[in-house]
Order: structure tokens, then C-alpha cells, then sequence
């Protein structure tokens, strides 16, 4: 099973997702997400790990997602069915921001 680990010196590529979704829809996000980490994206050269929380409010989800290195999220994201999937879950969510985000420091 994949692990995520936050270390400043580890040579990782962290991207963050935030999206806004509408709370009666955030369910149905989450499984169409769940499905796509599950069938496609954990199999995908330089693919690290992958961690998804939800608001209590139902308006957000974040994805925090650690690749190998920045080519091998490039060629996930520029995959058809990487396209197809991400296309889909843009049409559930009101807002998708992706942001390659590594950490600076830990307390």
C-alpha cells in the first residue's frame, strides 16, 4: 500500500488539488476520484502516493499526491484515459485547482 511521507528533503513532486464542490455531489465525487486513483492513476509510472480529504461541510475535497518526479505527473495528466477521468470529475466539481506545492518546512 502506498504511504505518504511529508519531508522537506525528499526528492518528490507534491501536487495539491483543491476542489469546491457542491455538498450533495461531494459523495459522488469522491467515488468517481476513488475509482480513477484506484484503476489508473496508483499504476502509473512515478505514481507515490495519493491522499483525499474531505470538508465535514461536503463544499471541498484535496488531493495530496506525491510523483517520482515532475515528468511522471506530466505523462499521468497528458494520458487519454488520465484526460477522460479528470474531465469527468470536472464536470461533477464547481472548481478543480492543481498546484505543484512541496513543503517548506514541518513543525
Amino acid at each position: 500500500m502506498p504511504q505518504t511521507f511529508i519531508d522537506t528533503k525528499r526528492q518528490v513532486l507534491t501536487v495539491i488539488v483543491v476542489v469546491m464542490v457542491d455538498p450533495f455531489r461531494q459523495d459522488d465525487f469522491l467515488k468517481r476520484l476513488e475509482k480513477m486513483i484506484g484503476t489508473f492513476t496508483r499504476h502509473q509510472p512515478g505514481f507515490v502516493s495519493s491522499a483525499v480529504h474531505a470538508s465535514e461541510d461536503g463544499g471541498m475535497v484535496i488531493n495530496y499526491s506525491q510523483w517520482s518526479h515532475r515528468a511522471s505527473f506530466h505523462a499521468f495528466r497528458d494520458h487519454p484515459e488520465g484526460e477522460r477521468h479528470i474531465a469527468e470529475l470536472r464536470q461533477i466539481c464547481d472548481s478543480m485547482d492543481a498546484r505543484v506545492m512541496p513543503p517548506r518546512f514541518i513543525v
